[in-house]
């Protein structure tokens, strides 16, 4: 099958991967530019334009889906079916009609709950047990689309987005390879999103600033939070004026008393710490101080004076 490809990060190069392997004929890779990175700001391709090139495929860049683009796209090649994986850029309506069929999607939610830009997070945030991913059409609203194939995937109580993420990359990828031909050749009923019964959810873009703790929300809230915000923009709090991130924690029961942020217990031999909140506490497993690399509480508690009685701000 003749295959047209967006994407740009790290799960787009899997997807693209999977593809290839599945022996379906690529005929063009479009990915946003290289961008400045690292400390020395020097530009550095996108994970998919590093893909196609190492599998000998045809690589468009551009800033944005412009005239020149859809020029370059045309001139290169028909294609039976546009596959679209964190691309990044606005796909014109324009686009999506000279097509014989719609790009096909893969979304990390059980649509239409979850639209938009954090589905993994929004599904780790709020605590769910099952999330899922969803083959969708794409069309001119932002995940509305038709449905053509969905799946279940449980949440573990240690998922992060990152972990969750990969789980829902993999399933989602066999589900996009078993619909590519069917899709095609028109033998699957696309679901509108509207006739699952389901009301349509929203989420938003994450930015930094939501980064911090509030000490006085219960445990498991905070506990969600650490995961749902790992690897980016990573929970954090202060303690003596040193940042501290929160890499991995646990919610568990306490009888304390003391005000939310408290550390509680601390044990430099058993590399233990706990926090009271709002509502039980926290244990602290795993931290990143500012400026360090990701370690142990132990290893943290080794080289950091945090005593009984200290509180952790919440801002």
């Amino acid at each position: 099958m003749r295959i047209g490809f967006f994407g740009t990060p790290d799960i787009s190069a899997y997807v693209l991967q999977k593809i290839y392997e599945a022996k379906h004929d690529i005929r063009w890779v479009a990915t946003q530019p290289d961008r400045p990175s690292g400390r020395g700001r020097k530009l550095s391709p996108p994970p998919v334009k590093e893909k196609a090139l190492s599998l000998g495929l045809k690589v468009i860049q551009s800033e944005k889906f412009n005239k020149e683009l859809v020029e370059i796209i045309n001139k290169t090649s028909n294609i039976d079916v546009a596959v679209v994986i964190a691309y990044g850029l606005y796909i014109p309506v324009r686009f999506i009609d000279g097509l014989e069929r719609p790009p096909i999607n893969i979304h990390f939610s059980l649509l239409p709950k979850y639209r938009g830009a954090s589905p993994v997070i929004a599904s780790i945030m709020n605590g769910d047990d099952v999330t899922g991913v969803t083959v969708m059409e794409v069309n001119k609203d932002m995940d509305a689309g038709n449905i053509l194939a969905q799946e279940k995937v449980p949440i573990d109580i240690k998922d992060t987005t990152q972990s969750l993420t990969w789980k829902l990359v993999e399933k989602g990828t066999g589900l996009l390879l078993k619909i590519l031909e069917p899709y095609k050749n028109g033998t699957i009923q696309p679901l509108p999103q509207s006739e699952t019964g389901i009301k349509a959810t929203h989420t938003g873009k994450i930015s930094s600033d939501q980064r911090h703790v509030d000490w006085n929300t219960n445990a498991m809230d905070i506990h969600n939070k650490v995961r749902a915000f790992y690897p980016w923009p990573i929970t954090e709090s202060k303690i003596d004026n040193k940042v501290i991130k929160f890499i991995s924690t646990s919610p568990v029961n306490s009888n304390y008393k003391d005000l939310p942020g408290t550390v509680v217990e601390v044990d430099r031999k058993k590399g233990f710490l706990v926090v009271q909140t709002g509502k039980g506490a926290l244990l602290v497993e795993k931290v990143q101080p500012s400026g360090k690399k990701e370690m142990t509480v132990s290893e943290f508690l080794n080289g950091y004076d945090i005593k009984k009685g200290a509180r952790f701000s919440n801002v």
